[in-house]
C-alpha cells in the first residue's frame, strides 16, 4: 500500500534497500503494527492493519505473537534502563502503544542467480531504525553481526532463545554508549540459492513523540554530544525515505 510507506501489509520483492544503497534486498515481507486498545489518542495516528481474508487465523495468531514480543521487549528495556542508571520504568510510558512492527520475512528462492544484480543480497549491511529488535530463530542460516573490530560473525537463535539487537534510536538516545547492531543476511551458497529463508523480527518502537535527544548524563567531556535532537517520529520518517519505502 504505497500511501502507508510500507508500514502495513505486504511489501514486494526488492522494494526495500539498505541506507546508502540502490540495489533492493532479496526479500519480501509483511508488516503488522500496533492495535491500540482503549482511548489513547495515539490510536488515530496509526493506520489499520491489513489482514488477508484468505488466511482467517492470520490476524489472531499474528497479534498473539506481537503482544508476546512486545511484553518481552518491555522487560528488556527495563533491564537496559537499569544498566544506564535510569529508573527501571524509564521506557514504560514511552513504549506503551508504541509504533512497533512485527515483520514476517520471506527471503525468496533465486532460480537463476545470474539474473539478479551482482551486488544483490538477502539483506545488506545495516542497523535497525528502532530502539531494540527481538529476533526469534530463523528457518536457515545467514544472519551475521559485525563486531567492533570489523569482523563478521554468524548468529543463530536456538528455539528457546531470542537475539536482541540495539537499534539506531537507542544509539542516539545513549549518545553512542550502546552501539547499534550492524548486521546483514548473506546469500547462501550458489547451489542453495533456490531455497527460501524465513524470519520474524519484532522492531520495538516508542511513541512518535519520544525525544531521542542524548541523555544528559551520557554526554561528557570524553563523550561529547554526537547527534542533533530529534523525535522518534521524525527520525523514522527520515529513515523510511532513505530505505526507499517513502517518497520525500
Amino acid at each position: 500500500v504505497p500511501e502507508l510507506a510500507g508500514q502495513r501489509g505486504y511489501i514486494s520483492k526488492g522494494k526495500e534497500h539498505a541506507k546508502g544503497r540502490n540495489t533492493g534486498d532479496l526479500k519480501e515481507f509483511y508488516h503488522v503494527g500496533q492495535e491500540v486498545e482503549g482511548e489513547d489518542p495515539v490510536k488515530d495516528s496509526y493506520p489499520a492493519n491489513i489482514w488477508p481474508a484468505e488466511v482467517p487465523r492470520f490476524a489472531q495468531s499474528t497479534m498473539k505473537a506481537y503482544r508476546t514480543l512486545e511484553g518481552a521487549g518491555q522487560d528488556v528495556l527495563r533491564a537496559i534502563a537499569l544498566y544506564l542508571e535510569l529508573p527501571e520504568n524509564y521506557f514504560d510510558d514511552k513504549v506503551v502503544n508504541g509504533n512497533s512492527i512485527l515483520r514476517p520475512i520471506h527471503y525468496f528462492p533465486i532460480e537463476d542467480p545470474d539474473a539478479v544484480p551482482a551486488d544483490a543480497v538477502r539483506a545488506a549491511e545495516h542497523g535497525d531504525i528502532n530502539l531494540i529488535t527481538l529476533l526469534m530463530g530463523a528457518s536457515a542460516d545467514g544472519l551475521q553481526v559485525k563486531r567492533r573490530d570489523g569482523q563478521w560473525i554468524a548468529i543463530t537463535a536456538l528455539p528457546d532463545q531470542i537475539v536482541v539487537n540495539v537499534g539506531d534510536m537507542l544509539q542516539r538516545l545513549t549518545n553512542g554508549v550502546l552501539k547499534s547492531t550492524i548486521h546483514r543476511v548473506v546469500n547462501p551458497a550458489r547451489e542453495k540459492m533456490n531455497t527460501s529463508r524465513y524470519s520474524i523480527p519484532f522492531f520495538m518502537h516508542p511513541r512518535s513523540e519520544m525525544s531521542l535527544a542524548a541523555l544528559p548524563h551520557l554526554v561528557t567531556p570524553d563523550n561529547p554530544k554526537k547527534e542533533a535532537d530529534i523525535t522518534a517520529g521524525e527520525f523514522l520518517n527520515e529513515r523510511l525515505i532513505e530505505l526507499g519505502l517513502k517518497k520525500k
